[in-house]
């Protein structure tokens, strides 16, 4: 009986032992000799350059915290996740669908609607809070609830009428300023006016915003 006490106390030693050593080796030989020999191994999968001409006429930004939890019946809460954010999007104008003509002297400049676009959620990691013993939060799991806050602030921001409106009146005060200036130098002379006009026929489709 004591021989396989003993065997047994020896077989949970090593267990211990090649636990130890799985678990803090590593850093304790980068510890005690550097980082060793380094490998970087680098794909660049794919690469893709787009011409741009857009003008950004409105930018929001807003700080926020997110508490999402997760009810199991009986245990009540089982998994609590708290995450300060910051939000950012913008409305541009795509000039290169613009329509510029001259008339009377009067110069009409006809623009597409602004549209709400380049969204970025970026979440205070270091303040970032969870409480999930019971039900783990797995890194996919965690990336679904920011990417769903991100397409909810998005689509929420998009909708605000003051803020389309907001974005237009920019829009109208930048083109307005930009050919003013430029029809006093003209031989058009200071009588010229400046008409901006909100076309939205021009704006580009689902399909093309999207190629």
């Amino acid at each position: 009986m004591k021989r396989f006490f003993k065997r047994l106390f020896g077989f949970v030693i090593c267990l211990a032992l090649a636990f130890g050593v799985m678990r803090f080796g590593p850093a304790v030989y980068t510890r005690l000799f550097g980082e060793g020999n380094t490998r970087w191994i680098s794909e660049r999968l794919s690469e893709t350059l787009r011409e741009k001409n857009e003008l950004v006429v409105y930018e929001i930004e807003m700080t926020g915290q997110e508490t999402v939890s997760q009810e199991a019946w009986l245990l009540g809460t089982v998994q609590k996740v708290e995450m300060p954010y910051t939000f950012q999007m913008r409305f541009t104008v795509d000039l290169s669908r613009s329509v510029v003509s001259a008339e009377d002297g009067t110069v009409e400049i006809r623009v597409p609607s602004p549209v709400p676009g380049y969204q970025k959620l970026t979440v205070d990691e270091d303040n970032m809070r969870k409480y999930d013993w019971l039900y783990p939060l797995t890194p996919q799991r965690y990336a679904a609830i920011k990417q769903e806050l991100e397409d909810r602030l998005f689509e929420e921001y998009s909708a605000n009428d003051q803020y389309r409106q907001n974005a237009w009146n920019r829009t109208v005060y930048n083109l307005e300023s930009l050919f003013s200036t430029v029809t006093k130098e003209s031989i058009l002379g200071a009588g010229c006016q400046v008409r901006v006009v909100e076309d939205s026929t021009l704006n580009a489709t689902a399909q093309e915003q999207a190629a």
